[in-house]
């Protein structure tokens, strides 16, 4: 990554690798915030096992819609993206912009865990959360752009978040065999959350702050050269 080879290419053919949805028997938590899930998704399947309390684990894709926090850096694209437009500032796009997200609608997400409390069949499983297929950035971008009514002009920085893994696309078959499956698309997503941000008090600072933090935690590094 600091050299802006965003793609993982194969060893053998040097070809770039093409992404696959990966289900729940792929474990492979890479940095802090994804061991510590991993590590509270063991406890309490596990405990629950041994005391007979029925318990079930959702592993979220990238959850958006209103109320994310202004001041959490990493709560996600959208909250980015949407303010930039507020502020007819231009979004900023790590690596190329063409990795791809997997973004599941707040609605979608809460019916999810309100079918595994009531159907039994969940018990002490797990289960993806994710929209069913994989979007860029950019086109993330440009959702919100076209939502906002404004140009889409985003400024790929050159820089990259350290850790963040190239591809990510949940596959959400075993959730769909119990009957659920995404109703509602990232525009809607971008729909609602620009309708909830027009109606709070935000000042332009909010985006140097999220960026700034990134920046001295080395979460927010530049390529080489």
């Amino acid at each position: 990554m600091e050299q802006g080879q965003w793609e993982i290419t194969c060893p053998q053919c040097k070809r770039d690798a093409v992404p696959q949805t990966t289900d729940e028997d792929i474990i492979n938590p890479q940095n802090q915030y994804a061991i510590s899930k991993y590590c509270q998704e063991l406890i309490a399947l596990n405990l629950g096992r041994r005391y007979h309390i029925p318990t079930t684990a959702l592993r979220y894709s990238i959850v958006q819609g209103p109320r994310q926090s202004f001041y959490n850096a990493y709560s996600g694209a959208c909250r980015i993206f949407c303010l930039s437009a507020y502020f007819n500032r231009k979004p900023p796009i790590y690596e190329d912009g063409m990795q791809l997200r997997d973004y599941v609608n707040i609605e979608d997400v809460v019916r999810a865990n309100l079918l595994v409390m009531d159907d039994s069949r969940a018990d002490y499983q797990i289960f993806n959360v994710g929209g069913g297929k994989g979007h860029t950035v950019l086109e993330l971008a440009q959702i919100v752009a076209k939502i906002f009514g404004k140009e889409a002009k985003p400024e790929i920085t050159g820089e990259f978040r350290f850790g963040d893994t190239r591809h990510i696309i949940s596959s959400i078959d075993k959730l769909s065999a119990l009957g659920w499956k995404p109703q509602n698309s990232v525009e809607k997503s971008v729909k609602d959350y620009y309708g909830w941000l027009n109606h709070r008090e935000v000042t332009e600072d909010i985006l140097n702050y999220a960026e700034k933090k990134m920046k001295e935690l080395q979460v927010v590094r530049r390529i080489a050269g």
